[in-house]
């Protein structure tokens, strides 16, 4: 079917359903209308006049991943910070080569970032944005047809920090509530903007103030990188006098909902403060493997009562926007910290779901198939994804889906993934752009 002209009301008949990570499959149908689920089950009453169906009998459908950080103006940087830790990798690498974005590249950027996360499941992402033309990235999601939150990068302080970086406070506030003021609710709200000091090595204390106060008036999330790894920990305490959750605390910060990314290295008392607080944590392991921060404390973050999400980071420290290479790598290290079976596969799946969902405070829209939720879906061939009938979905899912890519994917109930391939936007004509702008942004980085 053309998918300029998908029905408005349709349904996905005998397939496996997965309605949520924690539950049961169940083979059976799947109804909906106006961007909503309306109805699911095993038994539903025949399709309504009017109603469109698709038979699934070799498919497994479930609720959309949500991409819970990432940095979609890093997407033409990949394979240019290699083999660094953090602290070298930003200031040698990441802040220069970011600083080089013009409107041009950094379209191109989010535009490939936004087509290879859909492509792997995500329907949901939350996106850090970067300090100049974040407008770029918004108009981007707005037309890849995802849902997306977003928000300006807050940066006025920072040893290494390059000048076109770094924003007079109150300029950069201004810039980052206009960025909610035009954008939020945009694309019939599948667009939201969050504000987004990037850590607390970058952002002063007199704005991370005012971020919280604005935050409080505006009603709006903090999306931060925080203890991500010890060197930052320190460098945190000599600068400001205390580690970045104890910082974040006394400026105020963690009195609102607050989205952590990393949380690597915490202290027994830091958790503890968290699970007071309406904080979410989102663990990023491809990321953390790679520039060797260490491997987060999942299992006391998930006692405690944490919120937990999954992401992937940028693809210049994760290369893979992929939330299921996430949730297979994030199992296996806490097999290894942890011991098998502390943290199951069910657990994972749902940091990738639910969890993300409860994290950017859309648990009531997203994250699970319910009537009245926001038909967000992927659908994958049951199949392919594993032949071992008896073996359990979530395993399954988080084991053996991070080598595939869903044949379907649906935000709102639209189609953007149809057998394997986007519906709004040609890959190679992405690529190929992407590979252009690259060569420009690297020869006025002055690359060598």
């Amino acid at each position: 079917m053309n998918p300029c002209a998908w029905p408005e009301r349709w349904r996905i008949e005998g397939a496996l359903i997965l309605a949520a990570a924690g539950g049961e499959p169940f083979r059976g149908a799947i109804e909906i209308a106006g961007g909503r689920i309306v109805a699911l089950g095993p038994a539903l009453p025949p399709a309504g006049e009017g109603v469109a169906r698709f038979s699934r009998p070799g498919a497994l459908v479930l609720p959309g991943f949500v991409q819970g950080h990432v940095h979609l103006c890093q997407t033409l940087l990949r394979g240019l910070a290699e083999d660094l830790p953090l602290e070298r990798w930003l200031r040698e690498r990441i802040w220069p080569l970011e600083a080089a974005h013009d409107p041009e590249s950094l379209r191109a950027s989010a535009r490939l970032g936004l087509a290879e996360a859909l492509l792997q499941g995500a329907t949901t992402l939350l996106d850090m944005g970067t300090v100049r033309h974040t407008e770029v990235i918004a108009a981007e999601a707005v037309a890849s047809g995802a849902r997306v939150r977003i928000g300006k990068a807050l940066m006025d302080a920072g040893d290494g920090v390059p000048a076109a970086l770094l924003e007079e406070p109150g300029r950069a506030l201004r810039e980052a509530l206009d960025l909610d003021r035009r954008w939020s609710g945009a694309a019939e709200g599948r667009i939201g903007v969050l504000l987004a000091p990037r850590f607390t090595l970058s952002v002063s204390a007199g704005l991370w103030r005012e971020i919280a106060a604005a935050a409080r008036e505006r009603r709006l999330a903090v999306h931060t990188h925080a203890s991500e790894t010890t060197a930052e920990n320190e460098a945190c305490r000599r600068l400001h006098g205390g580690r970045p959750i104890e910082m974040l605390e006394r400026w105020g910060v963690l009195a609102g909902p607050t989205i952590l990314v990393h949380a690597v290295h915490l202290t027994a008392e830091e958790i503890e403060l968290l699970a007071r607080r309406p904080a979410a944590v989102v663990h990023c392991p491809g990321s953390n493997a790679k520039l060797g921060s260490g491997i987060a404390d999942l299992a006391a973050m998930d006692r405690a009562g944490i919120p937990l999400a999954l992401g992937s980071d940028g693809a210049a420290c994760n290369d893979a926007l992929s939330v299921p290479a996430e949730m297979r790598l994030a199992a296996q290290l806490q097999s290894l910290r942890q011991g098998p079976g502390l943290l199951g596969a069910r657990r994972i799946l749902a940091m990738a779901t639910g969890g993300g969902a409860r994290a950017l405070g859309l648990e009531g829209e997203i994250g699970a198939l319910a009537p009245g939720k926001r038909a967000d879906l992927i659908v994958y061939d049951e199949v392919e994804l594993a032949w071992e009938e008896e073996a359990d979905i979530a395993s399954r899912l988080v084991y053996a889906s991070a080598g595939l890519r869903p044949r379907e994917v649906y935000v709102d109930g639209r189609p953007l993934v149809l057998e394997g391939r986007l519906v709004r936007a040609d890959l190679a004509a992405i690529r190929a752009a992407a590979a252009r702008a690259r060569a420009r942004l690297l020869a006025r980085a002055g690359w060598r």
